[in-house]
């Protein structure tokens, strides 16, 4: 492919609004070091917590002469501006990005090429398939995986004694099942809901898709086709917004996480579980510290009581642009935040999912311990710029909530399959 056209194609999506100004040259490179690294890090994660300081002094062991600039980012809109900083003549060396982003950056050319370096990184054979698959672009890698996150089910363990429930749930069924049971036995409490859900929140959705044998989309010959109407899949969403409809109040299926927050209702007692990240049970107990002895966690259980369900990998990779002038350096620090040792310390300080789980350290709370085993059944997105687009528009979002909502899931999905195979093959040549 192209990657010069490519760039110039980028120009054109017009969800993003990108305006490019390198699309003639791919980019232009330095040629002398100019002894500094420029690294884009986003809010949220590693780059704005003092624990990046542990990396950048680690990185100076070998690299005493270049100064380590670290500029913090906001998620809103970074797509753009990542892109358009890739395509100037002076780009930062390092930039991190969300994970669904990435494809639209390795896709861009404004990336460097890892392939040839990728079994330097350590433990890159084990790294999480949400975060390495959309690091790579006909099969060449232009990213490394940062860190991960995925959700467990956190659930209040004095509300299930006191229903009787003596232990998780092995099965979707059985976990069906305590959703009536817990109702029954709050049914003092208005607006309970035995598993608080909203439609909006697709990252519960999906799984329920994967693992009936459903893909969101396939690609055959450089074309992608979102497959949202087969089988496996309309029988996944029909199983989902069943569960969804059974264990949530009816006012969830329009709604997302935040609104209402779903930590508060858990702390005020008005649901009994929730689909949680790692995160989560800190904010929950912040708002009810009486809940800290309460808490427990499980992986969403499948259909069956062989596997959990396949869970969806999120979190941010982390590249070096094409035209850095310190590229040796650039992969150094890279190797130093992707290693081991930071990932331990990242996953205890910041409780963010390292990038393999085989570098999940003791000491992790329960919830990342949970996690970090689901995560070894994980399905990554498809692996197309266009999977930005469907996040900025915030598609799948009113996708599921209609689906909730009772909309025929045959016609949506249908309008699904349509949309989405527009939006993945937008960029192609």
């Amino acid at each position: 492919m192209n990657r010069s056209r490519t760039r110039c194609a980028l120009a054109a999506l017009p969800v993003l609004a990108l305006t490019l100004t390198a699309c003639g040259g791919g980019g232009v490179a330095k040629s002398d070091s100019d002894n500094k690294l420029t690294i884009w890090m986003m809010t949220g994660g590693p780059g704005d917590n003092p624990l990046i300081k542990e990396a950048t002094a680690e990185f100076k062991k070998d690299h005493p002469d270049i100064d380590v600039d670290i500029q913090i980012q906001q998620w809103d809109g970074v797509a753009t501006k990542i892109t358009t900083a890739l395509a100037s003549g002076n780009p930062p060396d390092i930039v991190e990005m969300g994970n669904t982003q990435t494809p639209l950056q390795t896709y861009s050319g404004g990336l460097a090429d890892l392939t040839e370096d990728k079994k330097s990184f350590e433990g890159s054979d084990g790294w999480l398939d949400g975060l390495s698959a959309p690091s790579e672009f006909d099969g060449k890698l232009y990213a490394v995986p940062l860190y991960g996150g995925t959700k467990v089910v956190m659930y209040n363990k004095k509300m299930f004694a006191d229903a009787g429930i003596t232990s998780p749930p092995k099965t979707l069924a059985e976990l069906q099942e305590h959703c009536g049971t817990l109702a029954e036995s709050n049914k003092g409490t208005a607006n309970f809901s035995g598993f608080y859900l909203p439609g909006q929140y697709w990252f519960n959705g999906m799984p329920f898709l994967f693992a009936k044998g459903g893909e969101v989309a396939s690609q055959k010959d450089g074309k992608w086709k979102a497959e949202m109407s087969s089988a496996a899949n309309q029988s996944g969403l029909k199983a989902w917004k069943n569960f969804q409809n059974t264990c949530s109040t009816p006012s969830s299926r329009g709604v997302n996480t935040d609104s209402p927050d779903q930590d508060q209702l858990f702390a005020d007692g008005k649901a009994a579980m929730a689909y949680v990240k790692a995160w989560e049970p800190a904010a929950v107990i912040e708002k009810n510290p009486e809940m800290k002895e309460n808490i427990g966690f499980f992986a969403m259980p499948g259909y069956d009581a062989n596997s959990t369900m396949p869970v969806i990998v999120s979190g941010s990779t982390i590249g070096i642009a094409a035209g850095s002038p310190d590229r040796d350096a650039a992969e150094d620090w890279l190797r130093v935040v992707s290693g081991e040792k930071f990932q331990q310390r990242m996953a205890l300080k910041l409780n963010l999912l390292p990038i393999s789980p085989e570098f999940t350290p003791a000491g992790v709370p329960e919830q990342l311990t949970v996690a970090s085993g689901a995560s070894k059944v994980s399905r990554p997105l498809p692996n197309s710029p266009g999977e930005a687009t469907l996040e900025t528009e915030r598609y799948n979002e009113q996708f599921f909530s209609k689906i909730a909502s009772g909309a025929d899931i045959a016609s949506s999905s249908a309008a699904y399959d349509k949309h989405a195979t527009e939006a993945f093959n937008s960029l192609s040549d």
